[in-house]
């Protein structure tokens, strides 16, 4: 009798508990569903910002070009050892006005610098007039210059803004930073990345050494 009674009490349950179970599994299935989406999103961003943002030792293209007063510049290449900080930036990009402090302060510390040499440049995206009218409003203490070809635009990886690039003599990037720069920690970095010695040129086949990290993406305008 008493086994008959717990068959039929067990029967009584199996339902429920089956119920329960399969609701445990799919809140785990769930979770497992919502973690392996982030980390396929992580590795999506990672991806595009591995195609579309300068990275340390990657090779910038030399170019000739004038700034905003006429006089002749070279870009991605110095005659001697030292470096060029870039700051690229459009006129409408208030991520870049918010940076404009900081990069004032950078330009004022690094044209005290006598080792290495340096060389600090605004390369804007935008119109001439408009490039004008932003320089003289803001009172950019740095020449500016623009890309005379649109494609350099794209070698530079110059498409999100703003941009921050510290370049060796031979136009190696050496320091790389896509977004807005409020933060003591940032500009430190940036003026240790252009007191970094300079390093050989790799060897083919050989991957160049990352010398700074590039940092994250942040606050950022697209072209």
């Amino acid at each position: 009798m008493s086994e008959r009674f717990n068959a039929e009490r067990i029967n009584r349950i199996l339902p429920y508990a089956a119920l329960t179970l399969a609701a445990v599994l799919v809140v785990v299935l769930g979770q497992d569903k919502r973690e392996l989406i982030g980390k396929v999103e992580d590795l999506q961003v990672k991806y595009r910002e591995a195609v579309t943002q300068p990275r340390p030792g990657m090779f910038m293209p030399a170019f000739q070009t004038t700034t905003l007063d006429g006089r002749p510049a070279t870009v991605g290449q110095l005659p001697a050892e030292g470096k060029q900080v870039l700051f690229v930036y459009t006129t409408t990009c208030r991520y870049c006005k918010s940076t404009l402090p900081t990069w004032k302060r950078l330009a004022a510390l690094l044209d005290t610098m006598r080792t290495p040499r340096v060389q600090v440049f605004g390369v804007s995206l935008d119109s001439l007039e408009a490039t004008r009218k932003y320089s003289a409003e803001n009172r950019l203490p740095y020449p500016t210059v623009s890309f005379p070809e649109d494609k350099l635009v794209q070698m530079y990886r110059a498409g999100t803004v703003p941009l921050t690039l510290v370049l060796d003599q031979e136009g190696r990037t050496v320091y790389s930073r896509v977004g807005e720069i409020t933060q003591q920690a940032a500009f430190d970095s940036i003026v240790a990345a252009v007191k970094l010695k300079p390093q050989p040129r790799p060897q083919p086949g050989q991957a160049p050494a990352a010398q700074a990290p590039a940092a994250e993406r942040v606050a950022t305008s697209s072209r």
